[in-house]
C-alpha cells in the first residue's frame, strides 16, 4: 500500500458547488432538506466501480459519502450532493467494497492494523478463548484504523484443553448455544474436539436461534459436519476419508494407525476430484445452502516458505515435492466445486499458517490459478464473506444505505488479481486512511 497523496491515485478537486454539481441547499423553502444535516460529505468521482454484485465493472463513475454512510452510487451528473460537499477526483483508479477475512485471530491493535493495509475491513474471529472473550468483550478490539471484528463468543470445545468453553454433555453444548444466543453471538463455532454426535443437537439450537454453525479443522473432515447442519465448512484439504473413494480410504486411515503421519500430500493421492465422493460432497454444501472457506494458503504453506526456514521446518523437502506434485488435484477440485455453484469464501488463517494481510491476498491469487475468475473472487472476498456473517445489510457492496468501507485502488484488480494489494486509500465507516511512507497510518480529511 502506497503513501497518501496524488501519487497515490487521488486529488482532492474543489467543493462540489464550485464544480458545477448540482448540491442541496442547507435551507431553502420549499424543497426537500438535507437529511444529514452537519455531516460532512465526499463526491468519489472519475473512478471505475467494482460494486461486488458481480456485475461487469463500471467505468466513469461516483460514490457519494456522508457521514459513515454511503449515500449515492452513480455517475458525476446524476448526483444532487448535500451543500458544502467536496469532489475527490480517483481518474484511473478502482473503487470495490473492503475485503472480509473470515478466518484470522488478530489480538492487537497492530495486528488489526497490518489487516487493514492489505483491505481488510472485517474479519471474524473464530478462536476466541474464554479469557480473551470476558477481558476484551464484544466491540473493542483495538484503535483506529481498524477492520470490524466478529466473534461468536467462547469457542464450543470438549477437549481436555479447552480453547473455549469445556462443555461435558450434549445438554451442556446446547445450553451454551441458547446461552450465546441470548447473549448476540453472531455465530457458533464449534471445536474439532467436540464430538460429531453432539453436532446435531448444536445446528439444531443454532437454527432455532437463526445464528450459523461454523465447523472448523473436524479431526474426520467437513462432510460430517455438514450432514449434522453447520453452515459454514472449512478447509478445502480436509484429510477427510469421507471424500476418498472406498477403497483408498483404510489405506489412508492406516498411516495414522501404524504411527505415522498422514500428510495433505497422503490425501490428495488418494482423491479422485471428479469421483462420486466429491460429487456428494458437493450435494451435501448445496442442500444445506452451506458456504466452504478452502484455506488454499494455508493449505500451500509448505509450498510458500522459504526453503532452511523456521517456517519450512516442520515440513522435508520430500513431503514439500510431493505435495506440489498433487496440487493440480486441489486446483481440479476447487473447479469441481465452482462449477457446480458451491458458495466460497476468503480466509486467511492468520497468524496460524500465513501472515497477516498477504496471505488473504495469497488466498485470492490460488484460487484464480485454480480457474476462478477475478471478479468472482472479489465477490468472495466482499459479497459472500457480508452473507456469512449476516452482514450484507450492512457491508459487502457498493450500495446505498450500506456502511461506506471500501478501497481505492491503483491498478485493475480484474486484470491481475495481484493488483488488489495496491491500495491507495482505505475507507472505513466513511474515515479514510492511507499508509505513510514513514509505515505509519495517516487520517486523510478532505473537508
Amino acid at each position: 500500500m502506497r503513501g497518501a497523496g496524488p501519487a497515490a491515485g487521488w486529488r482532492i478537486v474543489a467543493a462540489a458547488a464550485l464544480l458545477g454539481v448540482p448540491t442541496l441547499p442547507a435551507e431553502a423553502e420549499g424543497v426537500v432538506q438535507d437529511p444529514f444535516p452537519g455531516l460532512r460529505s465526499e463526491l468519489f468521482v472519475n473512478v471505475t466501480l467494482i460494486d461486488g454484485r458481480g456485475g461487469p465493472p463500471r467505468p466513469s463513475s461516483a460514490v457519494l459519502v456522508t457521514g459513515a454512510l454511503i449515500r449515492g452510487v452513480g455517475t458525476q451528473g446524476s448526483m444532487v450532493v448535500p451543500e458544502g460537499s467536496m469532489v475527490v477526483d480517483l481518474s484511473g483508479s478502482y473503487l470495490l467494497p473492503g475485503f472480509i477475512d473470515v478466518q484470522a485471530s488478530p489480538r492487537t491493535p497492530e495486528e488489526l492494523h497490518a489487516l487493514v493495509a492489505f483491505g481488510i475491513t472485517g474479519v471474524r474471529d473464530g478462536a476466541v478463548p474464554l479469557d480473551l472473550f470476558q477481558a476484551r468483550g464484544r466491540g473493542g478490539f483495538g484503535e483506529d484504523p481498524a477492520p470490524s471484528v466478529y466473534i461468536g463468543g467462547p469457542v464450543l470445545d470438549a477437549g481436555d484443553e479447552a480453547s473455549g468453553v469445556r462443555l461435558q454433555s450434549e445438554a451442556a453444548v446446547i445450553q451454551e448455544v441458547e446461552r450465546q444466543a441470548r447473549d448476540g453471538a453472531d455465530f457458533i463455532s464449534v471445536s474439532p474436539n467436540v464430538p460429531a454426535e453432539w453436532l446435531v443437537g448444536i445446528t439444531r439450537a443454532a437454527r432455532q436461534a437463526d445464528l450459523p454453525v461454523w465447523a472448523d479443522r473436524r479431526g474426520e473432515g467437513w462432510l460430517l459436519a455438514l450432514r449434522a447442519g453447520a453452515a459454514v465448512a472449512s478447509p478445502l484439504v480436509s484429510g477427510d476419508p469421507d471424500l476418498l473413494p472406498v477403497a483408498e480410504r483404510d489405506g489412508f486411515e492406516a498411516l495414522a494407525a501404524g504411527g505415522g503421519t498422514r500428510t495433505n500430500a497422503d490425501w490428495l493421492a488418494r482423491l479422485e476430484s471428479h469421483g462420486p465422493e466429491v460429487d456428494r460432497a458437493v450435494t451435501a454444501l448445496l442442500s444445506n445452502d452451506a458456504t466452504l472457506a478452502p484455506l488454499l494458503a494455508s493449505a500451500a504453506a509448505p509450498l510458500d516458505c522459504v526453503p532452511d526456514t523456521a517456517a519450512c521446518a516442520s515440513v522435508s523437502e520430500v513431503e514439500r515435492a510431493e505435495l506440489r506434485a498433487a496440487w493440480p488435484k486441489v486446483q481440479a477440485l476447487v473447479r469441481t466445486l465452482h462449477g457446480h455453484g458451491v458458495r466460497m469464501l476468503i480466509g486467511s488463517d492468520a497468524p496460524r499458517a500465513t501472515d497477516w494481510g498477504s496471505g488473504f491476498h495469497r488466498e485470492m491469487q490460488l484460487l484464480v490459478e485454480a480457474g476462478i475468475p477475478e471478479l468472482e473472487v472479489i465477490g468472495m472476498a466482499t459479497r459472500n464473506a457480508a452473507i456469512a456473517l449476516g452482514q450484507l445489510h450492512e457491508r459487502g457492496t457498493i450500495e446505498l444505505g450500506k456502511r461506506a468501507d471500501f478501497l481505492v485502488l491503483e491498478a485493475n484488480p480484474l486484470a491481475d488479481i495481484r493488483n488488489a494489494s495496491r491500495i491507495s486509500l482505505v475507507v472505513i465507516g466513511g474515515r479514510a486512511w492511507s499508509l505513510g511512507s514513514d509505515g505509519r497510518w495517516e487520517r486523510v480529511r478532505f473537508n
